[in-house]
């Protein structure tokens, strides 16, 4: 499909959105306007692209239909035999397509992993809070307890022990050198 007909082309499967396949490999979601001069504002979006596929979208997410860019493709003389040095650039730009797509699939990995890291440390704080909140609750306590005269021997035993495993530093492991 050229791209002077690819609008053409669209209109046939009706789509309410599109996924466009950039020249690099990504994808790229586009919106197609529901009123207005909707052909015309896709049509300027596509224009601003390198794509080299359109995914159309029906409003269920599912594909309606496929439209390829055969623009870059030499036009070749009846008998005619495309050159090696074509073929050859179709092979590295397949390979370069799919290295782009595992980069990306990498990169989405790495971001997936410290989201997780950074809902652990969220945890973690929360959980340093909580412990944090206990112990000025143990230590008001206390200090009600030794106001009215000190209670009795098990309660003050109870609280400085309470207190003692509240004040104990915590051990942080650290890495061996060497």
């Amino acid at each position: 499909m050229s791209r002077e007909n690819v609008v053409e082309e669209l209109k046939r499967y009706a789509p309410a959105s599109l996924k466009v396949t950039l020249t690099d490999g990504t994808e790229k979601p586009v919106a197609v306007p529901k009123a207005g001069n909707r052909w015309a504002r896709t049509a300027q979006v596509l224009a601003a692209m390198h794509w080299t596929q359109i995914e159309c979208i029906d409003k269920d997410g599912r594909v309606c239909g496929l439209v390829e860019d055969d623009d870059d493709a030499p036009d070749l003389e009846e008998g005619d035999e495309p050159s090696v040095d074509l073929a050859m650039a179709k092979v590295l730009a397949g390979v370069q397509q799919s290295t782009m797509k595992e980069c990306r699939q990498m990169f989405d990995a790495v971001l997936r992993g410290t989201e997780q890291m950074l809902s652990a440390v969220t945890d973690a704080m929360k959980v340093i809070t909580t412990t944090y909140q206990q112990a000025m609750q143990v230590q008001a306590a206390n200090s009600v307890v030794e106001a009215q005269g000190g209670g009795s021997p098990e309660m003050m035993q109870m609280f400085q022990a309470a207190m003692m495993l509240m004040n104990q530093p915590k051990q942080i492991p650290t890495k061996k050198e060497g």
